[in-house]
């Protein structure tokens, strides 16, 4: 028998190969493992917000209202069959725009004062009817708001009436981590917050067209910046409700409404109005057609398919179509694409396509103002010159719970 004293180069090359390839595979299946541990705390942060929705609607007889970047009431909106020079409806236009990042901590946390919502620390007292704790509303004709017109001003709310101390609500939610609740980017003192209150600084990561979230510690983090609920991956994550009558949250439109003016036109809400939150693959048992009809053409979303009298992809789950509100995360890419199904818009579409959010009464993007109250590029969809490809999965991954 021959001992080897050592070992050739050759085979010192192959054991270190395969060290090379054992060391990449167990990267590979880290890695793995914390994306799936990532998606697992996301979907359980979705499913205890769905729970805290839930229970405030219990409490309070609606669910939480939109507010938007500034905290400044949303309100709903009375659906319309006003046309875009595009020819897509505005109304449903609109409603892709019509979700909120700052409602979940504001209404199911509750971590404001005394004076900003009735209660120091965590929990609220009760919104009143409108879900805007007697908000004044600025429409426009005061020169001295901080922010945009046609909202609901928290700023000025009336949490508690003179003499009465209201029902204590909240909090709803547990938090479990201190990174789940991050703050907006926030500014004081500048020339549209004449007030000095602080209004929110439009900062959005050019990566994810999402909103920068600031953490304590963070350079750029403010106390006094409003809270929103983070994903695993740290992105806000997305709160969607029915649409309600304006000024009655408890209200819903009834199946076959006939708008004001509707000239024999039929609506009827459904989370399905919400393409964003309509998964990228649909199961044979859950899928489901709906249309949005305008009288003259049916919708189903904004991409390219289709044509003539109707447009667009009408695939949806019949979860969203029973459903009254959403969360959503835009998952691990953190992109989430607000206008397709599946993330293709077809040819440009005149009005939409510089991504800033509009409302019904406000065609003319350049001099209206917008669901996050500034005015700049906004939310899921980039500009045209963003350098992000419309083609790419941006909604593969994202993750939705809806809730009955």
């Amino acid at each position: 028998m021959v001992l080897r004293r050592g070992f050739t180069m050759v085979e010192i090359m192959a054991v270190m190969a395969i060290i090379v390839v054992l060391i990449g595979l167990l990267i590979v299946a880290a890695g793995g493992a914390r994306r799936a541990a990532m998606a697992s705390t996301t979907g359980a942060r979705l499913n205890a917000l769905s729970q805290a929705v839930t229970r405030f609607e219990s409490d309070a007889g609606y669910l939480p209202p939109l507010l938007d970047n500034d905290r400044a009431g949303i309100d709903g909106l009375e659906p319309s069959r006003q046309i875009r020079g595009s020819s897509y409806p505005d109304y449903l236009a609109t409603m892709q725009r019509r979700y909120s990042y700052t409602s979940p901590a504001e209404y199911l946390l509750g971590y404001g004062t005394a004076a900003e919502d009735g209660k120091d620390g965590f929990g609220i007292h009760r919104p009143g009817e409108d879900g805007f704790w007697n908000a004044s509303w600025n429409d426009g004709v005061s020169s001295d708001q901080g922010v945009q017109d046609g909202r609901y001003e928290l700023r000025e709310r009336k949490p508690v009436r003179e003499g009465q101390q209201g029902t204590v609500l909240g909090p709803y939610l547990e938090i479990d981590d201190p990174a789940m609740v991050g703050a907006l980017g926030w500014e004081l003192e500048d020339q549209n917050d004449p007030d000095g209150l602080g209004a929110w600084d439009g900062s959005i990561d050019p990566a994810t067209n999402q909103p920068v979230v600031y953490f304590p510690g963070d350079p750029g983090f403010s106390a006094e910046a409003p809270k929103v609920i983070v994903d695993a991956w740290g992105t806000p994550i997305r709160y969607y409700r029915l649409n309600h009558p304006p000024g009655q949250p408890s209200v819903r439109y009834p199946a076959q409404y006939e708008p004001v003016g509707g000239e024999g036109w039929r609506y009827s809400p459904t989370m399905s109005e919400y393409f964003a939150l309509r998964p990228w693959e649909v199961g044979e048992e859950e899928a489901i057609i709906w249309w949005f009809n305008d009288g003259a053409t049916k919708w189903g979303d904004f991409s390219d398919s289709g044509g003539g009298t109707a447009r667009g992809d009408p695939t949806t789950t019949r979860t969203l179509v029973n459903g009254r509100f959403a969360f959503a995360s835009a998952g691990p890419n953190r992109r989430m694409y607000d206008w397709a199904r599946i993330d293709f818009p077809g040819h440009r579409l005149q009005g939409l396509s510089d991504g800033r959010g509009d409302h019904a009464n406000s065609d003319g993007l350049a001099s209206g103002w917008y669901e996050d109250g500034k005015s700049l590029p906004w939310l899921g969809k980039p500009e045209f010159d963003a350098g992000v490809t419309y083609t790419e999965e941006a909604n593969r991954d994202n993750m939705v719970e809806v809730g009955k």
